[in-house]
């Protein structure tokens, strides 16, 4: 899994966790007003990762998505320290273009190898969420984009899940003694 994306995979991690916008991948497609903007909401560019090819579905490729945000803004609890780090894992049908469901184990997998061993343990799953649950009157569809958090203190530290009223159940990604 790792071979080929190696490179790719560093960019990736070094953009998450890059001070200025301007490290991000994605800030060079970005308008000059875009990223101002951004940065004034005390928010970063989002990095993507992939395509790759997924390990458990030969019909699909991933792309993994991250920023980091201010707690005090995504939780709307104003003068909160600290920072967020989401993690998105999407796939998507090679070659129909159509969203598929992700591997929970296999989206796990690459939470993992993107933030390391050492932040394993505090992370927390918010399942799948993007989507469609029901289609009207046709059939249910499954969710199919896998959110995970890392909520960080201003010192930097990992810490617990705060209060929030994100409207979703989060349970930590590993089971800690």
């Amino acid at each position: 899994m790792l071979g080929k994306q190696e490179t790719e995979l560093r960019r990736f991690r070094r953009s998450l966790f890059a001070a200025e916008p301007t490290g991000s991948g994605l800030a060079s497609v970005l308008a000059p007003a875009v990223l101002e903007q951004l940065q004034a909401g005390g928010m970063a560019v989002p990095s993507r990762f992939g395509p790759v090819r997924s390990v458990t579905d030969r019909h699909a490729v991933l792309t993994i998505a991250g920023d980091i945000i201010d707690q005090a803004l995504l939780l709307e609890q104003p003068g909160r320290e600290g920072s967020v780090l989401t993690l998105s894992v999407a796939a998507r049908n090679k070659q129909l273009g159509t969203r598929l469901a992700v591997d929970p184990q296999e989206a796990r997998a690459w939470v993992e190898t993107i933030l390391g061993p050492t932040w394993l343990p505090h992370i927390y799953s918010a399942g799948a969420l993007s989507g469609v649950a029901k289609g009207g009157s046709s059939t249910p569809r499954p969710l199919t984009t896998r959110y995970y958090y890392l909520f960080l203190g201003a010192d930097g530290l990992a810490h617990t899940e705060p209060e929030h009223q994100l409207g979703v159940t989060l349970s930590l990604l590993v089971d800690t003694p």
